[in-house]
C-alpha cells in the first residue's frame, strides 16, 4: 500500500520532489518505493524526465486502475478520523442536482450547520460507483420502488423556449428534437404522436443528460422532454413553455431513500428535502 500511495502521488502530481512533500517522504525513500514497485511488477512505470516525471503506457494503466480504489479508502478513513463530526454523504441524480439540489443546499446548511455534506453525482440509478451514500435521490418510474419516499411525482412533459413552442403549435409545424440518451421509447412515442398530427420531426442534437437538454432548449434549439419537476422553475419564470400532452403519458417519479439503519443526520435531510420539494 505504501508503494502504491508513493505511486499514485508522483503519477498525479508528475514530479517526485511534490510527490515525496506530498507523502512524507524523503525524494530519495520516494525513489526506493517507485523502484521497488517497478521490479514487483516487472514494467517500468515513469520515464524520468528534466523537469518531472510523466508515466508510461504500463504506468498509465495501473494509475487508472487504483486512483478511484484509493480514493475510496481515503474517504473511508476520514469519516472514522475525524470524531464529532456528524458527515452525511448523499448520492443524487446529476440533472436534478444541478436544477434543484444545490441551489437549495445553503438552507440546508443554515439549519443544520453540525453537519458534514458529502455529495457524488449519477447520471442513472445503477452508477453509484461503490458510493455508500446515506440519502439517495433518484428518478424511478411512478410506483414506489422497496423502501423509498416520494420527493416529487414527475411526468415527463416537452418543453421550448417560449418563440419555439409557439411555432409548434402551428399545423404541419417542423420540430427539432434535443434528445436524451438512453430515453429511446419515450423520444420516440412522442415523435410518434406528432408526426400522426401531421408535424414534422427531426432529431437536431442527442445529449446524455436532462439538465444539458433544458439548457439547450431555453437556447431555442428545439424541443425536449424531461421530468418536469426539473422544468418547473424555467417554465413557472416563462423561460421554457409546458407543450400540451396527456396527463397520463410518461408517469415519472423522484424518489429519496435512505440506507439502512439512517442517521439522524439522514432523517433530518429527508424531512428537509421533501419539505423543500413541496415548496419549490
Amino acid at each position: 500500500m505504501n508503494w502504491l500511495h508513493s505511486f499514485e502521488a508522483a503519477a498525479r502530481l508528475g514530479n517526485m520532489t511534490l510527490a515525496a512533500s506530498e507523502v512524507g517522504l524523503t525524494q530519495a525513500a520516494m525513489s526506493q518505493q517507485i523502484k521497488a514497485l517497478e521490479m514487483r511488477l516487472g514494467r517500468q512505470l515513469f520515464i524520468r524526465e528534466p523537469r518531472g516525471v510523466s508515466l508510461t503506457a504500463a504506468g498509465s494503466r495501473l494509475y487508472s486502475d487504483i486512483a478511484p480504489g484509493l480514493e475510496q479508502i481515503g474517504r473511508a478513513l476520514n469519516r472514522y478520523s475525524t470524531p464529532g463530526v456528524k458527515r452525511l454523504r448523499i448520492l443524487c441524480n446529476i440533472s436534478l442536482a444541478m436544477r434543484w439540489l444545490i441551489h437549495r443546499l445553503p438552507e440546508f446548511q443554515q439549519t443544520h450547520p453540525d453537519i458534514l455534506l458529502e455529495m457524488q453525482t449519477a447520471m442513472w440509478r445503477p452508477d453509484k460507483f461503490g458510493y455508500d451514500a446515506d440519502v439517495e435521490l433518484f428518478l424511478g418510474t411512478a410506483s414506489a420502488p422497496a423502501r423509498a419516499e416520494l420527493l416529487a411525482p414527475s411526468p415527463i412533459i416537452a418543453v421550448a423556449a417560449p418563440e419555439y413552442a409557439s411555432a409548434c403549435s402551428s399545423s404541419r409545424a417542423k420540430i427539432s428534437l434535443i434528445k436524451v440518451s438512453g430515453l429511446d421509447g419515450t423520444f420516440n412515442e412522442w415523435a410518434a404522436a406528432q408526426k400522426a398530427q401531421k408535424r414534422s420531426v427531426v432529431e437536431a442534437v442527442e445529449i446524455d443528460g436532462f439538465h444539458m437538454a433544458l439548457e439547450l432548449a431555453q437556447a431555442g434549439l428545439g424541443v425536449t422532454l424531461c421530468p418536469s419537476f426539473l422544468a418547473r422553475d424555467a417554465v413557472r419564470e416563462g423561460r421554457l413553455i409546458a407543450l400540451p400532452h396527456r396527463d397520463d403519458q410518461f408517469q415519472r417519479s423522484y424518489w429519496l431513500q435512505l440506507k439502512d439503519g439512517a442517521s439522524p443526520s439522514a432523517l433530518a435531510f429527508k424531512e428537509w428535502a421533501t419539505a423543500a420539494a413541496n415548496d419549490s
